[in-house]
């Protein structure tokens, strides 16, 4: 091997095994995070990760940077898990409804998810999410195409971000009917200038199957088992 393949196959090699390594960090935050709360001490994720203090802080330099990582990765995986399954829909009100109601029901099945969730600020859980572009594009096509009447985009957008946020964080606190997302996606197309008649025959639509990749942080946490409460 020449001297210049090694090298790189050197960095390569350490690339990745970073990358694992701060996997694992994730990994060991989001179900510390879960359990104790977003004041959970560093201490906690690095023993749970079974790696040394030096370690964590080649990676993140305090608890806030690493909640905040946490926080932006499950969520954009997430919605890029989702957008495929939605992007197809020619109606953007589908689009908008359809992408609420996957995310909600993943909220309600992934009880490690659900637990973090309820632990974010709410400031933290809604910025710098890959979502809000997708959601920013859909609402934009359905106020064009006349689907949203009455508002404009950015108050629009707001409008479904904080809907959806907060009725994620309701669901994580207490039981909720089956159909909860479904009660919130119709009110929220309601919002949007939606008939009544409309928003129910949106909402009772066939939802695609979401399917997590199995190297997603939140098919990887499952197998932590269920998180609870405290």
């Amino acid at each position: 091997m020449k001297a210049s393949e090694n090298k790189n196959h050197r960095t390569r090699v350490a690339a990745e095994r970073r990358e694992k390594t701060r996997a694992r960090l994730l990994d060991s935050a989001l179900y510390v995070f879960a359990q104790k709360g977003p004041h959970a001490v560093i201490d906690d994720v690095i023993a749970h990760a079974g790696m040394a203090r030096g370690s964590f802080y080649n990676y993140f330099r305090t608890n806030e940077e690493l909640l905040a990582a946490v926080a932006r990765d499950v969520s954009n995986e997430l919605m890029r898990a989702i957008d495929p399954l939605v992007i197809d829909c020619a109606d953007p009100a589908v689009r908008v409804a359809s992408g609420a109601r996957l995310l909600l029901h993943a909220v309600k099945d992934h009880a490690l998810f659900a637990a973090f969730v309820a632990r974010l600020p709410f400031p933290t859980a809604s910025s710098g999410l890959v979502g809000i572009q997708f959601l920013s594009r859909d609402v934009s096509l359905g106020i064009s195409a006349g689907r949203f009447r009455h508002v404009l985009a950015r108050p629009a957008t707001d409008l479904v971000t904080g809907v959806v946020l907060s009725a994620a964080y309701s669901v994580t606190l207490q039981a909720s009917d089956a159909d909860y997302p479904e009660q919130m996606v119709r009110v929220l197309l309601r919002g949007l200038g939606l008939g009544m008649a409309e928003a129910a025959r949106i909402v009772a639509l066939v939802l695609p199957v979401l399917e997590l990749p199995p190297e997603s942080i939140l098919a990887r946490a499952g197998a932590h088992g269920p998180a609870v409460l405290v």
